[in-house]
C-alpha cells in the first residue's frame, strides 16, 4: 500500500531522489506530518475549501456515509459535508471521490506492485542518476520486508542509490533482509527514555536502539541519525544529551535536529482526525544551537535543518 510517489525530492537523502512512502507505520507521534501514513489501509483525504455543499458525494455514497452539516459553525469549522469514517475508510469503491466534481475528495493510499513502482521510479532516473537516487519512506517501509526487499534489489540493479527512512520499529530479521541493498540510512531517534518513549508514541524504543546498534556495528558511516525538536516532548537537555552519547557509542558521525512545525495540522483535517498539539510552537534558534552544542559536546557532527 503506497500512498505517494514523490518525484524531485532533495530533503530526504542526497541529490535528487524519488520518495516512495508506505503506508503503515508502529508509532503513533502527535506531531507526525503525515499522519496519512499511520494506517496500513485506504484513508479518504475531504478538503473543506474546495467543497461546495452540493452532495453529489452523498448521492453517489453505497453505504450512506456522507451527511450534510447545516449549523453554520459547523460548516465553518469541518465544511459542508460529515463523513462516517469507519464506513469510509473500509469503502472499497469510493464512488464519493468521481462524483465530487469540484476535486474536494480523494484517496489515500493505492495498492501498487513492485513493477508498478519501478516504472515511476525509471521515469524520473535521467535526472538522479548520478546524484541522487532512490528513498523509500512511511510510515515504515520495513512493516512490508519481502515487498521491500524486491523493490530494493530491483533499484540497485539498475544502479541506483538507496536510502531507507524508517523509524527501525520492526523486527530486526527485517532490517537484515534489505541491509545489503542500503546505501544512506535516515532513522529518527526521537525519545531515549523508554518509558517516556512508550507514553508519548504508544511504543517502547527497545527494538529501535537495537537496530541502531547493529546499523552502527556493520556500517555507522551510513547514518544520519535525527531528532526532531518538539517542545515539551523531545527538547529537552537530558534527552538530547542521552541520545547524542548513543549516537557517539554507535559510531554516528552525525546528527540531525529538525525543528517542530505544523504541516500536519491540514493533514489531520482532512483526515477527520485530531491534531493533538495545536498550542505547541517551534523551538527558538537559540535553542537549537544550544541542543547542537550538547550533541557537539560529544564528538557528533550536528546539522540543524
Amino acid at each position: 500500500m503506497i500512498f505517494d510517489v514523490q518525484s524531485f525530492s532533495t530533503h530526504d537523502g542526497p541529490g535528487i531522489r524519488t520518495n516512495v512512502f508506505f503506508k503503515g507505520c508502529a508509532l503513533r507521534c502527535p506531531w507526525c506530518a503525515n499522519p496519512e501514513s499511520q494506517e496500513r489501509g485506504v484513508q479518504l483525504f475531504y478538503t473543506k475549501m474546495k467543497c461546495i455543499g452540493c452532495m453529489c458525494c452523498a448521492k453517489a455514497c453505497p453505504n450512506g456515509a456522507v451527511s450534510a452539516y447545516i449549523d453554520p459553525e459547523d460548516i465553518q469549522r469541518y465544511g459542508y459535508v460529515r463523513h462516517d469514517r469507519s464506513k469510509c475508510d473500509k469503502c472499497t469503491t469510493h464512488e464519493c471521490v468521481e462524483a465530487c466534481l469540484q476535486e474536494a475528495l480523494a484517496v489515500c493510499g493505492e495498492m501498487m506492485t513492485v513493477d508498478e513502482v519501478m516504472a515511476k521510479i525509471n521515469r524520473d532516473s535521467p535526472v538522479y542518476r548520478n546524484k541522487g537516487g532512490v528513498t523509500v519512506s512511511g510510515g515504515d517501509p520495513l512493516l512490508h520486508p519481502k515487498f521491500l526487499t524486491e523493490l530494493l534489489r530491483r533499484c540497485k540493479e539498475d544502479g541506483y542509490n538507496v536510502a531507507l527512512e524508517s523509524e527501525l520499529c520492526v523486527p530486526t530479521k527485517n532490517l537484515e533482509m534489505v541491509m545489503p541493498y542500503i546505501d544512506y540510512y535516515l532513522t529518527d531517534c526521537k525519545i531515549i527514555d523508554p518509558a517516556e518513549h512508550r507514553r508519548i508514541v504508544g511504543v517502547d524504543n527497545g527494538v529501535i536502539l537495537e537496530n541502531l546498534r547493529l546499523i552502527g556495528e556493520r556500517c555507522p558511516e551510513k547514518m544520519c541519525l535525527r531528532t526532531p525538536i518538539i517542545p515539551g516532548y523531545t527538547d529537552s537537555d537530558e534527552n538530547i544529551d542521552g541520545i547524542a552519547a548513543f549516537a557517539a557509542m554507535c559510531h554516528f558521525r552525525k546528527m540531525n535536529i529538525l525543528p517542530y512545525h505544523k504541516l500536519g495540522v491540514t493533514k489531520h483535517e482532512r483526515l477527520g482526525t485530531t491534531y493533538t498539539l495545536p498550542s505547541v510552537q517551534p523551538p527558538s534558534d537559540e535553542h537549537m544551537r544550544h541542543l547542537a552544542d550538547i550533541i557537539e559536546s560529544h564528538g557528533v557532527e550536528c546539522i540543524i535543518n
